[in-house]
């Protein structure tokens, strides 16, 4: 992640004017543009931004609930919200966005049973992916159209693989990406057949011994999987409208560096490319993506005209952005960490010594 991360400061440094800083480093000159772009951002703009990420995580709780409660679960919606920024910052710091699947772990404290909680949301996982898929071809269709190929080749440098352009290799990958995803966890959640492998595999005598507990809760998962279909409908109204104000969130943060009008040609433009390059964050070489999505937003606002440099700011403050905002979890993630430590401690005092009386519990 931190050789990324430098590469990226060093792209930018070597594309920011020779008389900028004359005689500091490549990296370090990098550094310095971006600290004096951040200076002259819109914070107004910059603001604009951050409500439209709040505004989305507002829909991503109404969203869990919703699902839970085709599940015959009554949640609270402030723990639920916090139990989402947990679960959304697990996920900034974990390979592939993957530890957003231990949300329903911050949902214990409301004794959500987990077999529930995760059914609804590797099936809410499962059409946020298919929606980004969408997108992300509509990215594609509208930078094909619209790019001359002259531009793609400035952009990557001319860089061809079996003949086709690096940065459509690139998004084919992305979009590659969900589509699996999607697939895996469809299967995983409303397939019967695929959920059966699974009771195979951890039936497994070599297996049985570490998945005992698991196999007890298979059926429970399957009744639950059935129950989140009812809510595909809602799943699919609330992610659509995230993706819309995402889109917007973009915008207004474009706007506040300077690299788009407030015209809905450029807000069409991020709200299609938002989930292109977003797609590249679930490929699990770093935490989230990081640097990998960073420099895939460089390469496609630098299609659309955007410097490299600007590029690079917009990258590091739409991830920065979200790490800020997802800090509200925190309390949540230690709240449930302790709960498990306490739960465990409980298990091993309550437990008898051979051949002693029965323990009841304090």
């Amino acid at each position: 992640m931190v050789v990324i991360l430098v590469a990226l400061l060093w792209y930018v440094g070597t594309t920011v004017p020779a008389t900028y800083h004359p005689g500091e480093t490549v990296i370090l000159k990098g550094v310095d543009y971006i600290y004096h772009t951040i200076l002259g951002i819109k914070v107004e703009f910059l603001g604009l931004a951050f409500l439209m990420y709040f505004g989305i995580n507002l829909l991503f709780t109404v969203r869990l609930r919703r699902v839970l409660g085709k599940n015959g679960v009554k949640t609270s919606f402030g723990k639920t919200l916090l139990a989402q920024y947990a679960g959304m910052l697990t996920s900034d710091v974990t390979p592939g966005r993957s530890g957003y699947v231990l949300t329903p772990v911050y949902l214990r404290d409301q004794n959500v049973p987990t077999t529930k909680s995760l059914s609804s949301v590797l099936g809410i996982q499962t059409f946020e992916f298919l929606i980004k898929v969408v997108g992300g071809i509509g990215a594609v269709i509208l930078l094909v159209t619209t790019v001359p190929s002259s531009t793609w080749d400035n952009v990557f440098h001319h860089v061809q693989i079996a003949g086709v352009n690096a940065g459509l290799l690139l998004a084919i990958l992305g979009i590659s990406l969900m589509m699996v995803g999607a697939i895996v966890l469809a299967a995983f959640t409303w397939s019967q057949r695929a959920i059966s492998i699974f009771d195979r595999i951890a039936n497994w005598r070599f297996l049985k011994r570490f998945t005992g507990s698991l196999i007890g809760k298979l059926d429970e998962y399957k009744e639950s999987s059935g129950s989140t279909s009812k809510a595909i409908p809602e799943i699919l109204a609330l992610t659509s409208a995230c993706w819309v104000i995402k889109g917007f969130e973009w915008w207004f943060l474009g706007y506040a560096l300077g690299i788009s009008t407030l015209t809905w040609t450029w807000w069409l433009a991020f709200f299609l490319i938002h989930p292109l390059v977003t797609a590249l964050a679930f490929i699990p070489i770093t935490p989230a993506g990081i640097g990998v999505q960073e420099f895939g937003i460089v390469g496609i606002l630098g299609l659309l005209g955007v410097a490299a440099p600007i590029a690079g700011v917009f990258a590091l403050l739409a991830r920065g952005l979200l790490i800020f905002e997802d800090l509200a979890g925190i309390p949540q993630i230690a709240k449930s960490t302790s709960l498990i430590f306490s739960h465990q401690k409980t298990e091993g005092r309550m437990e008898p010594k051979p051949g002693g009386p029965p323990l009841t519990p304090l």
